[in-house]
C-alpha cells in the first residue's frame, strides 16, 4: 500500500528526533496564505507603471511569485528589495523598499482582516485557518516528548497575535523566534544553530517542517531532515505544485500537502 505522502529522499535518516523546528505562515498558519502572490501583484503594478512588462502578465506573475517564495523565511523587506531590483534590472528607477513594504502590508491586511475577524469573534475555529491536521501533528509530537520550536520571518508581533487566535501558543511556549519590527538581521540559520547548542544535539537529530526556502536550506545544511509542506489556501484542495517543485529543488526529504495523514507520516519518520 503506497504511503500517503511523497518520499523524495529514500535514504533519509529516520528518527528518533529530539527537536522539531517549524516555520509559521504556510506551514502551520494559513491566515496569510497567498502573501507571495500579493507581492507578485505589487511588483507587477510597479513594472506596469513604468511600462517595463515585456512578457504575458501570467508569466510575469508566476515568475515574481516564485522569486518571492525563494526568499520566504526572511523578513519581508528582503522581498521588497528583490522587487526593487527587478525594476532596476528592466531599466527603471527602483521604488523605495520601505515604501513597497508599507504598501504590501496595507494590501495584506485588507485581504486577511475578514479571516482575523472571524477568528476573534469565534465565527471561525482555529483549525479553519491552520494547515489541516496541524493540532493533531503537534499533539503527536508532544506525546513523543519532542521539544518544539517555531522560527518565522513574519514580524514577531503578528506571529504572537496569530498564534493566540490559532490556539498554537501552548505547543511552543517561549520557543518562538521571529524578527521584531522586520529587523533585517534575523536569520533562521542562527535560530537552528541555537537549537542545536541549547539541546546539545547534532544536526541529524533535528526535524524541520517548512514551506519555503530558508528553513529548508538551513535544516539540510546542518544535516537535519526536512519535511516540505506544499500547502494551499483552505478553499483549494490538494498540493501546491509550485511549492512542491521549489521544495524538492531545495533538498526537502519528504513532501506533504498538509497533515491529514500526520499519524502515518510521524510513524514513518520515527521508523
Amino acid at each position: 500500500m503506497p504511503l500517503p505522502f511523497e518520499i523524495v529522499n529514500a535514504a533519509v535518516r529516520r528518527g528518533p528526533f529530539r527537536a522539531v523546528v517549524f516555520d509559521f505562515d504556510g506551514t502551520l498558519s494559513l491566515v496569510r496564505e497567498g502573501w507571495a502572490f500579493l507581492m507578485a501583484e505589487l511588483g507587477r503594478d510597479h513594472l506596469a507603471e513604468r511600462q517595463l512588462i515585456r512578457e504575458p502578465e501570467s508569466d510575469l506573475l508566476t515568475y515574481l511569485e516564485r522569486e518571492m517564495l525563494l526568499l520566504s523565511g526572511k523578513p519581508s523587506i528582503f522581498q521588497m528589495r528583490r522587487l526593487a531590483e527587478e525594476v532596476t534590472a528592466r531599466g527603471g528607477v527602483a521604488p523605495d523598499a520601505e515604501a513597497l513594504l508599507e504598501e504590501f502590508l496595507r494590501r495584506l491586511f485588507a485581504k486577511i482582516e475578514t479571516r482575523l475577524a472571524g477568528l476573534r469573534s469565534g465565527a471561525a475555529k482555529p483549525a479553519d485557518w491552520c494547515v489541516p491536521g496541524s493540532h493533531d501533528l503537534l499533539d503527536n509530537l508532544q506525546r513523543r516528548g519532542v521539544k518544539l520550536y517555531l522560527a518565522s520571518g513574519t514580524d514577531r508581533g503578528f506571529v504572537e497575535s496569530d498564534m493566540k487566535l490559532l490556539d498554537l501558543e501552548r505547543y511552543f511556549g517561549p520557543r518562538v523566534y521571529a524578527p521584531a519590527n522586520n529587523t533585517p538581521n534575523f536569520s533562521k540559520g542562527d535560530v537552528i544553530a541555537m537549537i542545536l547548542r541549547d539541546e546539545g544535539i547534532s544536526g541529524d537529530h533535528l526535524l524541520g517542517f517548512g514551506d519555503g526556502y530558508s528553513e529548508t536550506v538551513e535544516v539540510k545544511r546542518i544535516g537535519g531532515v526536512s519535511v516540505g509542506v506544499a500547502s494551499t489556501e483552505p478553499s483549494v484542495a490538494g498540493l501546491n505544485a509550485m511549492k512542491r517543485d521549489m521544495l524538492i529543488g531545495l533538498g526537502a526529504d519528504v513532501i506533504v500537502p498538509d497533515y491529514r495523514e500526520q499519524a502515518a507520516l510521524i510513524k514513518w519518520l520515527w521508523a
